[in-house]
């Protein structure tokens, strides 16, 4: 179990810790010399029959509330410290105020310096305490009096809390660690210590320092001042690195699975305002968010610009000043810009939300869902609400958990997943119900076009009556493809057993097109270039390549110019690999040095790629998009030159 102490300066929380473990925790020359806490300390105590318990001192000077804060994250226990001749002082309500906000309701409240009070004294600020606790979450905790210094009422308290003490819950999902200091040993290198809010650590395993991405991995691992292969969630460790230097390391940083490593600027949370605010938190006002072991300089960002009325609550966006790792569930302090007031809380609800909020789409439903903060229940949630897909990694990464873990749950809700860049899942129902629209969208087009070939899968999403991604959509053509009820005619669609007619004059024409074009390298025709290689009329060749195209058999690059499917997959599968070499992106001359083909005629190409949803321009590179290859097929790319 891991205790946490609160309360206001001087109220003798560092004294207690000793009386109860035998351990100083103030460490720094400066908390020696002024006799005050000004950073975190840290002590241990082994009930006899019990589990190790861990204490966490927090200094109690206003000043230093953010080192305060930063003790919270991952804490089971609480004691709220106030001296019996002092009673109850501004940081007593402060710190309690900013416990019940972190959602640290089990503790016990102590009276310290007893020795130095009267029984009717001590009584009197046993009621204030009493009265204090009555507000928050922790109505009816014990109050125990002690003295630090006499002894009196600290076998008391050892046996409340070891009464109290039991094995923590332990999160799962993926590693998870909230850095709160970082300094160096002679001999071992760099060395941080903070706790493991999620997952385990492991010597020998692969991290990222986030949010700065340097791979590190652990050479050792201290627990309890003791050396350890291993960590579980909510212990306190030391943690020796391999692959970073100390300046690259800063309070707030965290140590996390590669899998979770995804950093956010801009989260979306439930906040409440402190009742006794005299003004309600007004969309763009600045604040700190105290999150994990870090201050973030953040704004907030309300719905429809409202207000939050003191004392209410409400899901709002903030953009935060500098990239963190935060999980759906997390909880947070938020003062005022200065660090000074004390504004509210709340706990995060989407750590990736849309760049604006929206209406559409069931966000609604996502939010509610989300705001159950327990993935088995959100995803139930999510599931059955009227939204189509749930990404996936989005999820996963959303709840901190593993790939295996979210594989786990999915399998367990009998959701069906699709997609292979970014996949997706959703209800059996809901995917029955999308298969339906897309066939019903089909028959309607043949009966109203019967002269067409099909439909495109850009035509098709635009029809839909739901926004779907383009992996998505690809991976349910794919689909009812493979289960024979539709099929793909080149860059079409169509229903099984769709007839499309064309004179004994066209047909002769066409082959004798794939006869000049399938055996060549890829290339674009005109009717005009046509009608010149197979001596015919340009006016017969223009018609038989639109109705072909109509039909699903060509793809028009632009308004004359037509390409066989085949040559469009195989130059797609080049620009696929383009950007597999290119990770920020590929140029057009990346793309006409592999292919070889000309200037004129690879701008052409590139555009015809973006047009269609395969690639995406970003000023003068471009990239691939998810379900390309589901767009145009899958085929080996075409190398004339070295990309």
């Amino acid at each position: 179990m891991l205790i946490v102490t609160a309360g206001h300066i001087d109220h003798g929380k560092t004294t207690l810790v000793r009386a109860l473990t035998g351990t100083d925790t103030d460490r720094l020359p400066q908390e020696k010399e002024r006799g005050i806490s000004i950073d975190l300390g840290f002590a241990y105590w082994q009930p006899e029959g019990g589990g190790l318990v861990g204490f966490v001192d927090v200094p109690g000077h206003e000043r230093y509330v953010r080192n305060m804060l930063a003790g919270l994250s991952g804490a089971d226990f609480a004691l709220l410290v106030v001296a019996a001749d002092d009673g109850v002082m501004p940081q007593t309500s402060e710190h309690l105020r900013m416990l019940d906000l972190m959602g640290l309701r089990r503790g016990v409240a102590v009276l310290t310096k007893c020795d130095r009070v009267d029984a009717a004294r001590l009584e009197a600020v046993r009621q204030d305490v009493d009265s204090l606790l009555a507000k928050t979450g922790r109505a009816g905790s014990p109050i125990l009096p002690v003295s630090s210094v006499t002894g009196r009422g600290i076998a008391n308290l050892k046996q409340a809390l070891s009464d109290a003490a039991c094995d923590p819950q332990r999160p799962g999902g993926a590693a998870r660690f909230a850095i709160d200091r970082c300094f160096t040993i002679s001999g071992a290198g760099t060395v941080v210590t903070g706790t493991l809010l999620a997952g385990s650590l492991a010597q020998g395993d692969q991290l990222i320092l986030s949010p700065s991405g340097l791979p590190i991995r652990v050479r050792g691992l201290q627990c309890a001042g003791l050396p350890a292969e291993s960590a579980h969630a909510r212990a306190r460790c030391a943690v020796n690195l391999a692959g970073a230097a100390v300046g690259q390391i800063h309070r707030g940083d965290w140590l996390v699975d590669p899998e979770l490593h995804a950093p956010t600027v801009r989260i979306e949370a439930r906040v409440t305002v402190e009742a006794d605010r005299k003004t309600p938190l007004r969309h763009g006002t600045a604040l700190r968010l105290y999150l994990g072991a870090d201050e973030i300089p953040a704004r907030m960002l309300s719905r429809r610009q409202m207000p939050i009325a003191p004392g209410e609550s409400a899901v709002v966006a903030m953009a935060l000043d500098h990239s963190t790792i935060v999980v759906s569930g997390d909880r947070f302090v938020l003062r005022d810009a200065s660090g000074v007031s004390l504004i509210g809380g709340g706990r995060i609800v989407d750590p990736y939300p849309p760049s604006r909020f929206r209406r559409e789409d069931g966000r609604e439903a996502i939010i509610a869902a989300l705001e159950l903060h327990d993935p088995r229940a959100s995803l139930e949630a999510l599931l059955a609400s009227d939204g189509a897909e749930i990404d996936c990694r989005w999820f996963a990464r959303s709840f901190g958990l593993s790939s295996a873990e979210a594989q786990t749950l999915f399998a367990q809700a009998g959701a069906s997943m699709l997609g292979k860049a970014r996949p997706v899942v959703l209800s059996p129902r809901r995917l029955a119900s999308l298969e339906e629209e897309v066939l019903g969208l089909l028959a309607r087009w043949h009966h109203e076009r019967p002269e067409a070939g099909g439909m495109s899968a850009r035509d098709i999403g635009k029809a839909l009556t739901t926004r779907l991604s383009a992996g998505t959509l690809a991976a349910i053509l794919r689909g009812l493809a493979d289960g024979q009820r539709l099929e793909f005619a080149g860059p079409l669609l169509r229903m099984p057993g769709h007839q499309r007619s064309f004179s004994p004059a066209e047909t002769i024409l066409w082959a004798a097109l794939c006869d000049w074009l399938e055996n060549g390298p890829p290339r674009t025709v005109t009717s005009a270039e046509l009608a010149e290689q197979l001596r015919e009329s340009e006016r017969s060749t223009r018609t038989m390549l639109l109705r072909r195209r109509i039909a699903g058999d060509l793809w028009a690059i632009d308004e004359s110019r037509f390409m066989l499917p085949a040559h469009v997959a195989m130059l797609a599968a080049s620009a696929g690999l383009l950007a597999q070499r290119h990770a920020s992106g590929f140029s057009a001359a990346h793309f006409r040095n592999a292919t070889g083909i000309g200037r004129n005629h690879v701008i052409r190409l590139l555009e015809f790629f973006d047009r269609i949803g395969a690639s995406q321009r970003r000023g003068e590179i471009r990239v691939m998009r998810e379900g390309w290859q589901e767009l145009v097929g899958e085929a080996a790319p075409w190398l004339a030159g070295e990309a």
